[in-house]
């Protein structure tokens, strides 16, 4: 009961990694306000952490909605002692054109010669840039935002924002979410050193490669072979990542500030 009595805000919290973040921080005692863009799931994840907080829609990428919703989560829970930035998308048109040229590639390099040409970038629509940009980048800014402004006057808070190991090393053929999740990261390191005179500690997750539902289907075979890649031979579990960001929410990481934890599973290890 680490977060005894406080108010975590989680977004994205509808499902996957956002949802056992959610469940893991009710488990820890605080009332968690769970932000999605689809309020069903946002109401189940709710539910599973037994009710105790408020189930809210929110588009992150939009700014008055986020200031909106965070005044909600204020008035009716009260003002937010944690923030969780988990809120992300993936491209699916990107993701169909790039995952079977990787696997031909992949092939191409058993044989000794990499021939094919992934053209993601080269490729790579405005709307597929701006969209993931928007929600992952921007959205992390405006909830930061909006919980520094009721976190400020009390003193305290914390602020855990979910970067990616794309974030620390660039993965091949995903020039857009690599570069959303690097600015992630400057992103936290500046609000931290900023923020930590108010008493306010901004910290960030990177994580491997994770097994949620959202990433299965048609592109499992990619998710097999990078699970086989990892020198931990696995994907990530969404608890093992949820329970990283309910240490950095907790007065255990008191003198935690602007740092990097990657669960990572030995993918990168500097």
């Amino acid at each position: 009961m680490r977060l005894d009595g406080k108010v975590a805000v989680v977004t994205g919290g509808g499902a996957g990694i956002g949802r056992a973040i959610c469940l893991r921080l009710a488990t820890e005692g605080a009332r968690v306000a769970v932000l999605d863009i689809r309020q069903e799931t946002a109401d189940e994840t709710l539910r599973l952490a037994g009710g105790d907080g408020v189930a809210l829609t929110c588009d992150v990428s939009d700014s008055g909605a986020v200031d909106a919703t965070f005044a909600r989560v204020e008035a009716e829970v009260g003002p937010v002692d944690v923030l969780v930035n988990n809120a992300g998308m993936i491209v699916m048109s990107h993701l169909r054109r790039v995952t079977p040229l990787v696997a031909k590639q992949r092939e191409e390099a058993a044989r000794g010669q990499v021939t094919t040409p992934l053209d993601a970038l080269a490729l790579m629509t405005d709307e597929e840039w701006r969209q993931i940009h928007a929600v992952h980048l921007d959205g992390t800014f405006y909830c930061s935002r909006a919980a520094v402004r009721q976190m400020a006057p009390l003193g305290r808070g914390a602020i855990i924002n979910l970067s990616s190991v794309c974030g620390l090393e660039g993965c091949t053929g995903h020039p857009h979410y690599s570069s959303a999740k690097a600015a992630i990261l400057g992103f936290t390191k500046a609000a931290a050193k900023e923020l930590i005179v108010q008493g306010i500690r901004v910290n960030v997750v990177a994580p491997g490669h994770v097994g949620t539902e959202a990433l299965q289907g048609e592109i499992s075979a990619e998710r097999a072979a990078i699970a086989a890649s990892t020198p931990a031979g696995r994907l990530a579990q969404p608890a093992e990542i949820a329970a990283t960001v309910a240490f950095l929410a907790s007065e255990d990481a008191s003198y935690f500030v602007g740092q990097v934890l990657s669960p990572n599973g030995g993918l990168v290890t500097a």
